[in-house]
């Protein structure tokens, strides 16, 4: 359904306007769907226009879920581009939690719709008259939860999620489940809660006359369920504990974070069949 003309966007529209300015409001034929574009079909609201008619980004008539958190990430890479001042590795962190190809490929994906000038990295874009409309619309509708949140990484929360939010509730009982069946030994992995950064220690016995324990190894995550699959790995291998306490004791920290990581990836490409 996109229907994206041939001639420029400022030659068909005025472009010091939000997009959308030339769609009616008639509620009298449908009251759920009050808006009317120039095609006759009938909208619930300015965004819903806009993604489905003419970026064409759902089958289906009306928004779902997902579409609406997508808007919302649209809103907040059009607002970055229309700053540029971020430098292109801080965008790709922020917003594509830190993968180039997203990035290009977003970048490709507003090219082909005319909403920025050919750029293979978001920072050098300039967004058209078009795009420069559709961030103005955008920004004036934002649902009413959001509007005192500022556009950007933390006013996409909990939108822009390209992945499914994992199951806390079920990793958390496993964990639990797990730790319980384990000796309360002196050498043991722990999670410890850390304001910003998940971590998990390693603690042993400590070079001291009493019976103690101290740390000998840590490390942290930007994210818990991060954190959680590393230490539900762990606990899956108690009887190499003693093994890797060794490891961190007697040679280094990061000799250990290089063993593990070693092992992990190793597990993950057997179970993959990579």
């Amino acid at each position: 359904m996109n229907r994206a003309h041939d001639l420029p966007y400022e030659a068909r529209r005025n472009p010091a306007l939000p997009w959308g300015y030339w769609i009616l409001i008639d509620a009298e034929g449908d009251s759920t769907a009050p808006l009317i574009d120039e095609y006759g079909e009938r909208w619930s609201s300015l965004r819903e226009a806009l993604w489905i008619s003419r970026l064409g980004m759902t089958a289906s008539d009306r928004l779902e879920p997902r579409d609406k958190e997508q808007i919302e990430f649209l809103l907040a890479v059009l607002a970055m581009i229309d700053r540029t001042v971020v430098c292109a590795e801080g965008a790709v962190i922020d917003l594509f939690d830190g993968s180039w190809y997203q990035a290009a490929h977003y970048a490709s994906w507003l090219a082909g719709h005319r909403l920025i000038e050919p750029a293979s990295i978001l920072t050098d874009a300039r967004l058209t008259s078009e795009g420069r409309a559709i961030l103005v619309m955008l920004a004036s509708t934002r649902p009413a939860d959001r509007k005192a949140m500022p556009i950007g990484l933390s006013g996409l929360h909990p939108f822009a999620r390209l992945r499914p939010e994992p199951d806390g509730e079920a990793m958390e009982a496993a964990i639990r489940k797990a730790e319980a069946a384990l000796p309360k030994d002196t050498v043991r992995f722990l999670r410890k809660v850390t304001p910003g950064r998940p971590t998990i220690v390693l603690v042993g016995t400590a070079n001291a006359k009493m019976p103690m324990a101290e740390t000998h190894w840590s490390i942290s995550f930007r994210q818990a369920h991060h954190r959680d699959r590393l230490y539900a790995w762990l606990l899956a291998q108690p009887d190499r504990w003693q093994d890797w306490y060794g490891i961190a004791r007697k040679q280094r920290a990061g000799a250990l974070t290089e063993h593990l990581l070693t092992l992990f990836l190793a597990q993950d490409c057997e179970e993959r069949g990579i």
